[in-house]
């Protein structure tokens, strides 16, 4: 036995251990016994604290003997390949990875087996199953990365990548389970420890050149781990940095960036915290994805956080998420000028300007904001409540981002559906102005805000100045479905009652647009086939109607006055239910309009079946809607109409 080793045989071992606790058991039951014999004859005692002494000995050293034997079984048998009981004989035993593993019988076994995978390259396959089964064990899991250390815990995921690897299912399941024993452990881990982990990826001795398996390792522990926001950051710092020095594999970028997309706090700090993070990775380096991993994590930056909270002065992740929001339309508003390709996917663009729709709005409307990138504070007068931190973003790179992006119907798809139900939160707050008396001003205003964020996005689009007769381009075609989806499902959007959104909700409308454009979209198209403002402006009128039903502006629904839509149902008998005419276009409520899907009946036995969406357009449009629609029909579409035009429709 040296320092390091020792040669223990188990079975001895336990021969040993249950000896010593048999002599425990004699020097405890025989030890007062002499004592009290010999202070009868009144004789010195003062030897006896030899056998205390030996006894306390015994009883502090036996736990680690079972532990060591414990220990041997479990490397052996437990995490072994060796069935049945221990080979006979003595085993060696590290003495120092047993104290590293801070005297744990599965940490012990675990880093045996796991070293003996790096010399190997291969992962024995009981091994591997213990410890999947204490990937989510914290004590265990600090205890294992502190007995491997960074740079073992580094070397056994690098042999898990790279070439003859792509197919090891084996190797997989290894990578995952050690990412996320990594990510349980986590802070637990000092500050040494991950110094270690990222040492190896300084380029600054490697003649410019680092090996990509090395950074792809440490940035797939982070892809298979859970990990908190500080911890997450500095290692996504670090391998930034060595990544500026000497580009290592887009690969291991790529997935860096998908770990931040999971984790909005690190994402955000990491474009926020360095100014010029958010420019490299926009117009400098690509991480040969398509935009996937880096509009994941920009997408988590920008849109989770929404607030008002804090100061341009001591800034909240709200006012961070809408500088971010600014910084991303102009950043890419330069390289679209500079003639550079985007780095972003076109969809998550999308997603990113659907967040900040109002401040769209606000641009078409205003004509753009006169700093840019920058925050804005003030409110919407017309909207209850505070409103969060806005984007500011200057008119023609807005129009030039949207632009671009929208030859991607995905990315104009979340546009113009987070439009539309900012257009309802808009027009039922107008609706409710009305309906305490306080007149149309509210509802003429958003008409014209409104008019000018769907002349601005449509035309980004390539609609809003179609020639007339002229066939429309491939892109064209698929943004006019698009459009004629959004006009189709409108209704169904749900209008959230607060403001602003998230990328779970963008996420569930552009659902809804996906399912209306598997059917035939054109054949339930209303308007001129070749004017998107004719299109906008009836999706405007059914979410004026719609908000105006919901305050009650045309009167009671049972018994229907005489402008409720219940009243003007031709067909209809005294008494009778309006609820079963077949003509009927609106829910049982009475107070909320069916979705196209009700008004029109596909599936009807001789075709296509409109005579709800008759009745509702009799309704709206031929004077039994009366004076509450009179009213604002013409003041609405001469402010949306105007705000519209502003973009050459």
């Amino acid at each position: 036995m040296n320092g390091e080793y020792s040669g223990i045989d188990p079975a001895a071992m336990d021969d040993f251990e249950r000896g010593l606790g048999r002599a425990e058991d004699t020097l405890g039951r025989n030890e007062p016994l002499i004592r009290r014999a010999l202070e009868r004859l009144d004789l010195d005692t003062s030897g006896l604290s030899a056998l205390r002494e030996t006894r306390s000995w015994i009883e502090t050293g036996r736990p680690d003997l079972r532990r060591r034997s414990e220990t041997i079984r479990k490397e052996q048998t437990g995490w072994g390949a060796s069935p049945g009981d221990v080979p006979a004989g003595p085993v060696a035993f590290d003495e120092a990875l047993y104290g590293k593993a801070a005297r744990d019988p599965d940490v012990y076994a675990a880093t045996t087996r796991l070293a003996e995978a790096a010399r190997s390259g291969e992962i024995d396959g009981k091994a591997l199953a213990e410890l999947e089964k204490r990937t989510g064990d914290a004590t265990f899991a600090a205890a294992l990365m502190n007995a491997l250390g960074a740079t073992r815990f580094r070397r056994l995921m690098t042999d898990t990548v790279g070439p003859g690897r792509e197919d090891d299912k084996r190797a997989k399941r290894l990578q995952t389970a050690l990412g996320r024993t990594l990510g349980t452990a986590g802070s637990k881990l000092g500050e040494a420890w991950y110094d270690e982990l990222t040492s190896d990826l300084d380029p600054a001795e490697k003649a410019g050149y680092t090996d990509w398996k090395r950074g792809y390792a440490t940035v797939l522990a982070l892809k298979h781990g859970t990990f908190g926001s500080a911890f997450l950051l500095t290692i996504a710092k670090r391998i930034d940095a060595c990544d500026r020095q000497a580009p290592l594999h887009p690969n291991v970028m790529a997935d860096l960036m998908g770990a931040l997309g999971r984790d909005p706090a690190a994402a955000q700090d990491f474009f926020a915290s360095d100014p010029s993070a958010l420019k490299h990775y926009l117009t400098e380096r690509s991480l040969g994805d398509g935009g996937e991993a880096l509009g994941k994590a920009l997408e988590a930056a920008t849109l989770t956080f929404r607030d008002h909270d804090g100061s341009p002065d001591r800034p909240s992740r709200g006012y961070l998420s809408a500088k971010l929001a600014s910084e991303f339309v102009h950043l890419e508003a330069e390289r679209i000028a500079n003639g550079g390709d985007s780095f972003v996917k076109p969809v998550s663009t999308g997603r990113i300007l659907a967040g900040y729709v109002g401040d769209i709005d606000h641009s078409a409307r205003k004509g753009g904001d006169a700093v840019v990138p920058g925050v804005r504070g003030a409110d919407y007068p017309y909207l209850p409540g505070q409103d969060p931190w806005s984007a500011q973003f200057e008119k023609e790179e807005l129009h030039r981002v949207m632009k671009e992006a929208f030859v991607d119907p995905g990315a104009f798809a979340p546009v113009l559906a987070a439009q539309t139900a900012f257009t309802g939160l808009l027009l039922n707050h107008g609706a409710a102005e009305m309906s305490k008396g306080r007149g149309n001003s509210a509802l003429l205003a958003d008409a014209k805000r409104i008019g000018s964020g769907f002349g601005m996005i449509t035309d980004a689009a390539g609609l809003a100045k179609i020639e007339e007769g002229k066939e429309l381009d491939e892109a064209q075609t698929r943004n006019m479905k698009v459009l004629t989806a959004v006009v189709n499902t409108g209704l169904a959007i749900p209008q959230k009652a607060a403001w602003p959104i998230g990328a779970g909700v963008i996420g569930a409308w552009t659902g809804l647009l996906e399912d209306s454009l598997k059917g035939d979209a054109e054949d339930r198209a209303r308007g001129d086939a070749n004017a998107a403002v004719d299109r906008t402006r009836v999706l405007l009128h059914d979410l004026t109607a719609q908000a105006m039903l919901k305050h009650g502006l045309f009167g009671s629904a049972e018994p229907p006055d005489k402008t409720h839509p219940w009243a003007s149902l031709e067909g209809m008998r005294r008494g009778e239910d309006p609820r079963k005419n077949p003509n009927n276009f609106l829910e049982d409520d009475g107070r909320t309009l069916m979705p196209m899907d009700k008004l029109v009946d596909e599936k009807a036995a001789g075709g296509p079946d409109d005579r709800r969406l008759e009745a509702y357009e009799r309704w709206l449009y031929g004077g039994l809607s009366g004076k509450p629609w009179q009213d604002v029909e013409d003041p609405l579409d001469q402010g949306f109409t105007n705000g519209f035009a502003r973009h050459g429709a």
